[in-house]
């Protein structure tokens, strides 16, 4: 709205949808946030195979196919009595970044690569950041 203001304050042609579309994707006005957490979100999900001794739990013990608990809760999982008695509070933020295993990972990121970028590149960095950290 504040381009078609801007545009019409200043008499130039407004942009076709084809245009609008193609200049939202280059530039600034790319999901540079989006990239960094999927990055980040797949640095971690390796790491903790890796930390598991590159295997995955069997099935019966967890079912997203990943690594075990303690290897989870070693990386920084989310465990309230940590955060609480140990005063842990970075688990808040580390816990955001972790996957229980390969199907949570796919199904986040498929949901983070849509709604994501298409947030990040409607409204912005800042909005794209808010809506991640506030329910993470």
């Amino acid at each position: 709205a504040e381009d078609a203001a801007w545009r019409r304050a200043n008499g130039e042609p407004y942009l076709s949808w084809a245009d609008f579309d193609a200049s939202k994707n280059k530039g600034v006005n790319r999901p540079f946030f989006t990239y960094f957490l999927l990055i980040s979100c797949t640095v971690a999900l390796v790491a903790s195979i890796a930390l598991n001794g590159w295997t995955v739990e069997p099935i019966d013990v967890n079912p997203m196919i990943g690594p075990s608990r303690d290897t989870l809760i070693r990386m920084g999982a989310k465990d309230s009595m940590l955060i609480v008695l140990e005063n842990e509070a970075w688990r808040l933020v580390s816990a955001a970044l972790l996957h229980a295993g390969l199907v949570h990972f796919l199904v986040n990121m498929m949901a983070l690569w849509f709604v994501g970028k298409a947030i990040e590149t409607s409204h912005g960095v800042v909005a794209a950041a808010i809506l991640f950290i506030i329910p993470a």
